[in-house]
């Protein structure tokens, strides 16, 4: 069905109501929701949940905006180059590691640093959904594309800076003491 273009050629678009309650009848109908207590949706099955993925493309896209705004005054250069496979990645991170919390991505803070070999620079934090009481911290470690070929490249060129694909990320579940989990990519 093609909702850009009517029978008679007039643009026709659905509006954002429409959308949410199509997303809305697509979640009734292929999964259980249990609201709790807390405002949480609990998702049985997260897998292909709509809401979390557009989250998610959300949350990377603004952790993205955090690290090319800071480029200059935190890492000395003027441009910062992100290469599309790490930001896939780190959207995959957070999917997994969003799936078994009560809140689900909603729940998350996360924290953006970078190291630069010589140190760890904050270079800022998200609160996903700021309305939520957070349950889970994550901080990214981003490193620097130090080795090889393109630093010695790109310094003489411009004052740019690469990323690297790898990144540590540590999860803090904030109920419970006891649980942090560490994963290096």
């Amino acid at each position: 069905m093609d909702y850009s273009q009517s029978q008679c050629g007039v643009s026709k678009r659905l509006s954002w109501g429409k959308v949410v309650e199509k997303l809305l009848h697509h979640v009734e109908d292929t999964k259980t929701i249990v609201k709790r207590d807390s405002g949480c949706l609990s998702v049985l099955s997260m897998d292909d949940d709509p809401f979390e993925e557009a989250l998610c493309v959300e949350t990377v896209a603004n952790m993205s905006d955090l690290l090319n705004e800071s480029s200059a005054e935190l890492l000395g250069s003027s441009r910062l180059i992100v290469p599309h496979v790490l930001l896939e990645r780190i959207g995959q991170e957070l999917l997994q590691l969003a799936a078994t919390e009560p809140c689900g991505l909603r729940g998350a803070v996360v924290d953006v640093c970078v190291d630069n070999s010589k140190s760890h620079q904050s270079v800022g934090q998200i609160s996903v959904d700021p309305d939520i009481v957070p349950t889970f911290h994550l901080t990214f470690l981003l490193r620097l594309d130090l080795g090889g070929l393109w630093p010695k490249f790109t310094s003489r060129l411009s004052n740019s800076v690469k990323m690297s694909p790898g990144f540590t990320v540590v999860k803090r579940k904030l109920y419970s003491s006891e649980e942090v989990y560490v994963e290096e990519l």
